[in-house]
């Protein structure tokens, strides 16, 4: 579908968008040959339903909010899942007083699909414009629960009995339940709704799926533990794993394609008390991920990472809990740098993205290939930057650091509660101060907070007196980051006394009722510059370090996540819970 620029243009001037944005999105758009409307989606210039209007009111079509419409399953399901999310295609109500029903797309002129519609149902099509992210929210309405989706693969006699050992032939287990559809079903459930893991876990009576959505892990289903052996050998098979190895710890990778689209999975799976429990990290391909921009990342931090990342050497560090997303962040450093003229290479266990034009190597223990061994076979083959997937050991951080001071960029992880943190670790595993002060460039802190659902979305107003039960100067930090983004009268004019208005999502069905949908990344960048090598060099403590770094301008991560709290992004409770995490 094709959108007129010049309208699309005149529509963000009746929105009243700046003009320097608009011009920024011109150029942008007449510079690299990008779509301006797909430019617009991606800097988020709209909100999703406010461009969807914009949308529709250029192509004459009118507007259809999905989330808040009432949706009968059987009008839901004319239109199969899997069409419906390929072609951007839902039928949402049927007027059958007047032989018409009612079809949201994103494509309202798709002619071919409007007629198979009209075809199928014998009524005449009304078409709406919608927007994909509306399409996308409402596939996980179709059918039923997810738990009736996967209780429905078994015998009609079998769904609700907890202990089905003596009901059961174990040798023909498959012929009366289909694990295959099974297990394809909790990849594909997983893939749709956006999981980032699904965890099949193992109890005395039970299998239990559960998905980690956002961050949160829900649980999906108990199926009977007759099949949970079954469904762990399906897994065994598919990321070419041993089926007879039951107690030992195995990892793999199972290569798929869901929706016609590829899709990789990385395999953990742990023997224990009840049997083998399987951990699934879903990988999204790199090239679709969010920019470092659109992560979270604020344009002056962004500057930062930038300017030391493109030095010809040294070291840049990315600390922060497991699963805060560091390694995707050091994939999007390393994409903006790939070009013809750097040698880029990597070592890492495992590799979690393929990217093209980038050598990248799989740590495997089993031939001696360890992080520390790797990168010294790495430093002979003329790198200019060096991935390293992670700092675990004093072998890799000594190697790491050596490469730093002759010639070579390197980037890495290190498990870190913050930025200041990364300096201590480094120095417990046996780095001497001078050394860390000479080679190391700039060190990021990061969590992932969940964003408030758009939707549902509602203010928030917490007093002083509140607010100080959280943190002992949680209000002085507020009022911190409220000096530092208005002026002295811009304040007065908002009225700030001992109230502040934050924001929280209440809750709707776009959501599943968790007022949150999707992350957002806090971020803590701090340059080790002379203020902070003087403490270093003086053995400072962590304390000390954040100290002088926050004296030099450095925002802490709970700063950072109390201005996103303020400007509505994330909620002040979610920033609490992940930064006390």
């Amino acid at each position: 579908m094709i959108i007129d620029n010049k309208k699309l243009i005149q529509a963000l001037q009746k929105k009243q968008i700046k003009s320097a944005v608009i011009k920024s999105l011109k150029e942008e758009s007449k510079a690299t040959g990008a779509d301006l409307l797909l430019l617009i989606r991606k800097q988020h210039i709209l909100h999703d339903e406010e461009l969807g209007k914009v949308i529709a009111d250029i192509i004459g079509f009118s507007y259809v909010n999905l989330s808040k419409t009432e949706i009968p399953s059987q009008i839901l399901e004319i239109v199969p899942e899997n069409i419906a999310l390929k072609q951007g295609v839902i039928t949402f109500e049927l007027d059958e007083a007047n032989n018409v029903i009612k079809v949201a797309t994103i494509d309202p002129f798709d002619v071919d699909m409007i007629a198979d519609i009209e075809k199928k149902t014998g009524y005449k099509a009304q078409v709406y414009y919608t927007t994909e992210n509306n399409i996308k929210n409402i596939i996980g309405r179709y059918n039923r629960e997810l738990k009736n989706i996967f209780l429905g693969f078994l015998p009609r006699h079998l769904r609700y009995e907890s202990d089905l050992e003596n009901k059961i032939d174990v040798n023909h287990i498959e012929e009366e339940i289909p694990i295959v559809k099974i297990f394809d079903s909790i990849m594909l459930h997983a893939f749709r709704h956006h999981a980032s893991d699904i965890h099949i876990e193992s109890s005395k009576r039970h299998t239990t799926v559960r998905y980690r959505v956002d961050g949160i892990l829900h649980k999906i289903v108990e199926l009977p533990k007759i099949i949970h052996e079954p469904l762990v050998t399906r897994c065994k098979i598919l990321s070419g794993l041993r089926i007879d190895e039951t107690r030992a710890a195995q990892d793999g990778r199972i290569a798929t394609s869901l929706d016609g689209e590829s899709v990789a999975f990385r395999v953990s799976i742990l023997p224990t008390h009840f049997g083998e429990k399987v951990v699934m990290r879903l990988l999204v391909d790199i090239e679709d991920s969010i920019s470092l921009i659109e992560s979270g990342l604020s344009e002056e931090h962004y500057k930062t990472v930038i300017r030391n990342s493109v030095k010809p050497f040294g070291m840049m560090i990315v600390t922060g809990p497991t699963g805060s997303g560091k390694t995707t962040t050091l994939y999007n450093i390393i994409k903006l740098l790939n070009s013809d003229e750097i040698n880029i290479a990597t070592i890492e266990d495992p590799i979690e993205y393929g990217i093209e034009g980038i050598n990248q190597v799989q740590v495997n223990h089993a031939t001696d290939l360890t992080f520390a061994n790797g990168l010294r076979a790495l430093l002979r083959q003329d790198p200019d930057s060096i991935l390293v997937g992670e700092i675990r050991d004093t072998e890799t951080a000594k190697i790491a650091v050596e490469s730093a001071m002759t010639g070579h960029m390197v980037f890495s992880t290190l498990h870190a509660n913050s930025a200041s943190i990364g300096i201590p670790r480094l120095t417990e595993m046996g780095i001497e101060p001078f050394l860390l002060t000479a080679a190391i460039n700039c060190i990021l802190a990061q969590r992932l907070v969940r964003r408030i659902c758009p939707h549902c979305v509602e203010s928030k107003t917490y007093s002083a007196k509140t607010l100080d039960l959280i943190t002992d100067d949680m209000v002085d930090t507020i009022k911190k980051i409220l000096n530092r983004d208005y002026s002295d009268k811009e304040l007065r004019s908002l009225g700030i006394k001992d109230d502040f208005v934050f924001y929280a999502g209440k809750g709707c069905k776009a959501c599943g009722n968790t007022g949150y949908k999707g992350r957002i990344g806090l971020y803590e960048v701090m340059e080790v510059e002379e203020d902070i090598k003087k403490v270093i060099l003086e053995g400072g403590s962590s304390d000390a370090i954040q100290m002088a770094a926050t004296n030099n301008g450095m925002s802490t991560i709970l700063e950072d996540g109390i201005e996103k709290a303020l400007s509505g992004l994330t909620s002040l409770e979610e920033v609490i819970r992940v930064i006390k995490n």
